[in-house]
């Protein structure tokens, strides 16, 4: 049975609401009579399993999609959104989970994008406005930005701050946030976590869309949970604890610590060997070593160098000085193509950037590193690669309305899977993965967890590096922390502890041991 939350007569007024509203796409009923009320000076979390219908319940609020059916409401009237930019007339805004700036453009550009007021009969473009407006926007989140900086200049969180920026220069008064933290470190996400309250103490209405569910517990006025397109229950402040989130998103308590630690792997023989990596100005003297069947965490804030250290094991880029090696034998690889072709393989941080090709199909995406051995008299034999991709699909679990079903259209666990599934079907022995269920709900982060913990059990040599310490002490069978570039710390999984991996995350001494952690942190 549906709960709900009994609306108060002093309870804010509903800016936007959704009435009965249900959309359908070819075979799968993303949203189902879906009823929902948005109020000003008011913070409404929404959580649910990916493909639970979160994305296509903004995108239809922003009119991205047309509902097949029910209403949509604007202070009790009715409207109908052709398109996003009716949507941004009428006060809402969304800034998506993915960046969507214009990297090369300035910031006061990125802001007004679309937008900018004009001058002299609408011809020239009035800068002294824009730099007004876009000046105006930053102060009311507090953000020192530099407005002719290029974009791409900026740290990410910077980045954040002006998406937010350039929907309130648009007049929202409605703002959608979808994952805001997932890229940003815990020092930033809570001072974007406290801009966000401060928004809605001046009046905005927030959707704050997030897997972090003690984010969405801490901040959020009432929490609608969503499971397979339908809005399950609606629980205000203080009546939900992450148990009964998980419970109502899942439809049971989902196991979400680790099994019991594995048996040691140190004395198997070792997969890779690193040995003083350099890239100037990254990282710096990078030595450690993986064995096969152990699953070696990475830890360290936003900016340590983890990031650049998996692209240089992958030779994405260039090493300055040090040694790798690969079961005992040196290597100097080229590019990519060298590592696959030593078994080394590259999930990497951003998904929808460098993971996956969002115009191909499920199949294209799983086979397009192996695509030469599918070649039959120098074509493509399509029996072969829907055989292979077909097991694939089995094996991972993978939900998807077909293979030849766009992989864009897949939820984010489900375009992970892909990607690990492209990665599995090359026989590689050394699997890197960076950050690898961010964006990606609770299940579906269990049922990955559970496929690493099983390749490695078959041998496979796995480095993990996230930005969750849960993640890493319970997938993890040893842990290395980096700061700023450079190794600080190694420690077993059973000697760490998240306080004991942050103090060493923001260390500035040289390496330290779990012996002289303990006593840091005492």
């Amino acid at each position: 049975m549906r709960e709900s939350v009994v609306e108060s007569e002093s309870a804010p007024s509903v800016f936007f609401e959704l009435r009965n509203v249900s959309k359908q796409f070819p075979g799968v009923l993303a949203l189902a009579d879906v009823s929902v009320k948005f109020r000003e000076r008011e913070i409404h979390g929404i959580v649910g399993e990916n493909g639970a219908g979160k994305t296509t319940l903004v995108n239809t609020i922003m009119g991205l999609h047309r509902p097949d059916q029910g209403r949509l409401l604007l202070f009790g009237k009715d409207v109908h959104f052709h398109r996003p930019a009716d949507a941004l007339a009428a006060g809402l805004g969304m800034v998506p989970q993915e960046l969507n700036l214009v990297p090369h453009m300035s910031v006061i550009e990125n802001i007004m994008l679309g937008a900018a007021p004009c001058s002299a009969g609408g011809v020239l473009v009035d800068w002294p406005a824009m730099q007004a407006r876009s000046r105006e926007a930053l102060q009311r989140i507090g953000a020192d930005v530099d407005l002719n900086a290029e974009t791409v200049s900026l740290p990410v969180a910077q980045q954040q701050l002006v998406q937010i920026a350039r929907a309130l220069a648009l007049g929202a008064r409605l703002l959608i946030l979808d994952e805001p933290t997932a890229s940003l470190s815990l020092p930033e996400a809570e001072r974007l976590l406290g801009l966000i309250v401060q928004l809605r103490t001046n009046g905005c209405a927030i959707i704050y869309i997030s897997h972090r569910l003690k984010e969405v517990l801490s901040i959020s006025d009432r929490v609608t949970v969503m499971r397979n397109g339908r809005l399950v229950t609606e629980l205000a402040r203080g009546d939900a604890s992450e148990i009964d989130l998980i419970r109502h998103m899942i439809g049971k308590v989902s196991k979400t610590e680790g099994p019991e630690r594995r048996a040691a792997v140190q004395d198997r023989e070792l997969a890779l060997e690193v040995d003083g990596l350099t890239r100037k100005g990254e990282f710096y003297e990078i030595s450690f070593c993986l064995h096969a069947g152990e699953i070696l965490g990475v830890a360290g804030l936003v900016g340590a160098g983890r990031t650049e250290l998996a692209r240089c094991l992958f030779a994405d880029t260039r090493r300055d000085k040090g040694q790798i090696r690969i079961a005992g034998r040196e290597v100097w690889h080229a590019n990519p193509a060298d590592a696959i072709a030593d078994g080394v393989a590259y999930v990497p941080e951003e998904r929808k950037r460098f993971g996956i090709f969002p115009l191909l199909d499920v199949a294209e995406n799983m086979t397009m590193a192996t695509m030469r051995q599918f070649l039959r008299r120098g074509r493509i034999d399509r029996r072969l690669t829907s055989a292979a991709t077909a097991e694939y699909i089995a094996k991972l679990a993978i939900r998807t309305a077909g293979q030849d079903q766009l992989v864009a259209e897949l939820s984010g666990g489900n375009q992970q899977k892909v990607i690990l599934g492209r990665w599995l079907l090359t026989g590689c022995s050394i699997l890197i993965l960076d950050e690898p269920t961010r964006g990606i709900d609770v299940n579906a982060k269990f049922e990955i967890h559970a496929l690493l913990r099983r390749l490695a059990e078959g041998g496979m040599a796995i480095l993990v590096i996230s930005s969750e310490m849960d993640e890493l002490l319970a997938l993890s069978d040893r842990i290395l922390v980096m700061h700023e570039g450079r190794l600080k710390g190694e420690m077993t999984a059973s000697e760490a502890n998240q306080e004991k991996l942050l103090t060493l995350a923001m260390s500035e001494a040289g390496i330290a041991s779990p012996q002289k952690i303990e006593g840091a942190i005492q």
